[in-house]
Formats: structure tokens, sequence, C-alpha cells
């Protein structure tokens, strides 16, 4: 595992993840076959030799301004000549990056945990799936959005025990929700007015006042517990406020099924040779993990993501590859490495699809590094535990078929606003529920069902 992690971690700064959707499996730059076992060398491409060399350089810039600084001057040329190549071997042998900030040696991607801001933005790295959700839903109600954030901050605060903040956050939350609620209401659909109304006259008079309590008995679990059933009814009152799908997908995909808007998605998990999930311990004979498959941000992707769900394609599905890292799973049995069209008997392909953020649509076709944006946010980040993308071939941007993959994020190896996985892959949702489920999924156990509970309605075929 440990060297798989190091594989990971090189393949990352290379900028190849080998999330391929093929019969391979990939550890840093080096291609095993799962039938041959054979290596084949893979090589970056020129433009992320660049960046790498950028990166170095960077770093080496760094190392001789600490050297410059009044401890290091009275040191003679020879000296620094001996500390600059010493500290030369060790970024080329290992990821250290020298703090110019403090003077400190950490691991690149440690350091990166530690921003605490998305890239191309002024906003912190958000790292939950349902808050990202939230946030991606195309409203413009500036009140709901300030509520929502308010009460997103109270978990935070909980961490480092700010009471002080964590009640002003309340109030504010609580006055906008009593007083501002024709605000609030002015963009919910007609058909849904009546049931917001009642779901905002609930939380006014009831789940609010309960949260209030929780919190003055400083009961951090129950908090958590209250402040997240609140911003569910927050989300779905957003979702109320979306009146129509918000731009026109290209018409070159019209051959593809779309998702104009959210649809949920239950998987029951199994393991292989009838053996139990092992919780911490805790032994269980199915994983139940809910998805939230969003078509606002990814309508190609989630909507053939959807369709194959329709079709029950997913179902009896192994795992193919579980490294600690990347869960995937999509390819079927026989010689093909995707989902087959049974009317044009041919592979179906999807596009590569990315949404960054500021952007009105999607971009379609090219990674934003090679679109000239490689440091752009996108509207679904890989910054949650259970994020859904799909594989692709690593030089194919547009080589999508069945095979997906969950990211098990972790804050060292995969730091949030600083990976290679941002704008290269298309995510398409998350997983909301359950993810405790995929600590072991291992290769070979499958997906025994995977069923659509909401939103097939959203759904449109190419025919229609």
């Amino acid at each position: 595992m440990i060297a798989d992690q190091y594989f990971f971690v090189a393949s990352l700064n290379l900028g190849c993840t080998g999330l391929h959707s093929s019969k391979f499996l990939i550890y840093g730059n080096t291609r095993w076959s799962r039938i041959s076992r054979k290596p084949r060398n893979l090589h970056c491409s020129a433009m992320r030799i660049k960046c790498i060399s950028r990166n170095f350089q960077n770093s080496l810039n760094n190392l001789v301004k600490i050297l410059d600084t009044s401890l290091c001057r009275e040191w003679n040329r020879r000296n620094r000549a001996i500390i600059i190549l010493a500290m030369t071997s060790c970024l080329i042998l290992s990821p250290i990056e020298f703090n110019i900030t403090n003077g400190t040696f950490g691991n690149i991607p440690a350091l990166a945990a530690k921003n605490r801001f998305a890239p191309g933005t002024n906003e912190p790295v958000v790292k939950d799936p349902e808050a990202i959700l939230r946030n991606a839903l195309p409203i413009e109600n500036k009140t709901i959005r300030k509520i929502q954030h308010a009460l997103e901050w109270i978990p935070k605060d909980i961490r480092t025990r700010s009471w002080t903040k964590i009640e002003q956050e309340f109030k504010q939350a609580n006055s906008m929700l009593d007083k501002q609620k024709d605000e609030i209401l002015f963009n919910v659909l007609d058909s849904k007015r009546t049931e917001a109304q009642a779901m905002l006259d609930t939380l006014v008079s009831h789940k609010m006042p309960s949260l209030r309590q929780i919190i003055s008995q400083r009961d951090s679990e129950k908090i958590v517990l209250a402040n997240a059933d609140i911003l569910r009814d927050i989300g779905t009152l957003e979702e109320d406020m979306v009146k129509e799908f918000p731009y026109e997908v290209p018409k070159e995909y019209d051959y593809l099924p779309q998702l104009k808007g959210r649809a949920v998605v239950e998987m029951t998990l199994k393991k292989a040779n009838n053996q139990k999930f092992d919780l911490d311990g805790q032994l269980f004979d199915k994983g139940y993990l809910t998805l939230v498959i969003d078509g606002y941000s990814a309508p190609v992707t989630g909507g053939c993501f959807v369709d194959l769900v329709n079709r029950g394609f997913y179902d009896g599905m192994k795992v193919i590859r579980s490294d600690g890292f990347v869960i995937q799973t999509g390819d079927p049995e026989g010689p093909d490495d995707g989902f087959v069209d049974p009317q044009t008997k041919k592979k179906r392909l999807i596009p590569l699809e990315v949404f960054a953020k500021g952007d009105k649509a999607p971009t379609y076709g090219i990674t934003l590094e090679d679109d000239g944006r490689g440091a752009a946010a996108t509207m679904l980040p890989f910054t949650a535990y259970g994020t859904l993308a799909m594989a692709r071939e690593e030089f194919d941007a547009n080589s999508g078929s069945s095979q997906f993959f969950w990211l098990l994020f972790d804050p060292e190896l995969t730091p949030a606003g600083r990976n290679l996985l941002d704008g290269r892959y298309a995510v398409f949702g998350y997983t909301i529920n359950g993810q405790e489920y995929l600590q072991d999924f291992k290769v070979g156990d499958y997906v025994e069902q995977a069923k659509i509970t909401k939103g097939i309605e959203n759904l449109k075929q190419p025919s229609e």
C-alpha cells in the first residue's frame, strides 16, 4: 500500500493519473495489462513537462532566496553552492518543498492541504459534497445563499470551539429566515410555493429553535446533525428556485442522453465470495450508497451515466481497481471496455465535459489545462470523499464510455484545490450517504444493483 501511495503521488506530479477507461491499471508512468501484465511506458506531454520544470525552478528560486537572507550573507560562495546542490538533490529525489514563509521543509501535498482557498477564487475549499451541490445550483437568490453560507460555517467553527462565532452565524441565519420570507420565496416556482412555505414555517417555528437550544448546550455532535438537517431543507428550497435548464448543450451532442436537472441513484454493494463489509470491526452483508448526479453541471456525462443505470448496465459490475485512492468500475465482461449501444453496435463515447466557475456552460472535448486555464476552479471539484468522475484514456479527452471512479479523497495525497484531477476528468456527481462502505470496496467486489430513485423525468433521450 505504501508503495502504491508513492506511485500515486508521483503520477500526480507527472500529470499521469492513469484513470483510464480501458483494461489497464496505471501506476506512475507504467501501464500493466490486466491480461498480460507486461509493462508499457507512457510519456507525459511536453506541456506537463514544462509545468514540472516551472515548479522545480520556483522551488529552487525559493532555496536561493533563503540563502540570500541576512542569516546567510556571510557564508562563502563555496558553502552556498554545496547547500544549493544538496537541497536540489532533495528536490529531485523526493516530493519536498522549502517554505519561503517560515523557512521550514514540508511534504508538498501536506502543505497544499493547508491551502484554504480554491484555485482561481477567494472562496474557501469546500469538502462537504452536499455543500458543493448546493453551491452548484443555478440560482440567484442572495438571501437564501447568505443563510446557507452562515449555516455552513457552523460545523467548521465547531472544530475550533469558536462558540461566539457559532452563535453569531446562527443568529444571522435565524433572523433572515424569520424576517425575509418573502425574499426567499420570491424565486420559488409557483408549483412549489405552497410546499416551500410549509417547509420555511417548520424551519422557523421548530428546527431553528431546536438548533438554538442544542448550541446553548455545547453538544457538538447534535449540533452537526441538526444543522445538516436544516441545510438539506435549505438545499430543497434552492432546488425549487431553478426555473429552467440554464444553457443549451451543443447540438453536436444531441445523439447522447442528457440529464437536464438532477437525479438520485441508490446503489447496493456486495463483497466477493459472500464476505462481509468490515467497517472498523462491524460487519455488514451489503453496502448502501446514495449518489446525487448533477445534470446542471454535467448534463452529457450525467445523462449517459443515469441512462446506463436505467438500463441495469451496472448491476453485477465488478470493481477493477481499488488502491486506496480511487475505486473504478464499469468495465463489462468480454473484449469491450465500455458500453456498446445495442442499436448502433458501436461503443458509445462521451466527450470530456468540465464546467469552470465563471463560465456560462461546460467546456467540451478539452481539458482546462490544454485550454490554457489549468488553475481555474470547477463547479464540481475533486474535493469530497466519494466524488464521482468518468474514466477515460490519458491522451484522448473524448474516450469516456461507461467506466467511472470514486475518488477516496485524502487531504495529504490529493489536496483540495491543488491536485491534477480538476479540469482533467469529468466530475458528474457525489456520494452523499454511505461513503464509509467505500473503504472496504475492493477489486472483485461488485455493484449488486443501481437504481434511480429520483429525477428520472430529467433524463432526456436522443429521440425526445
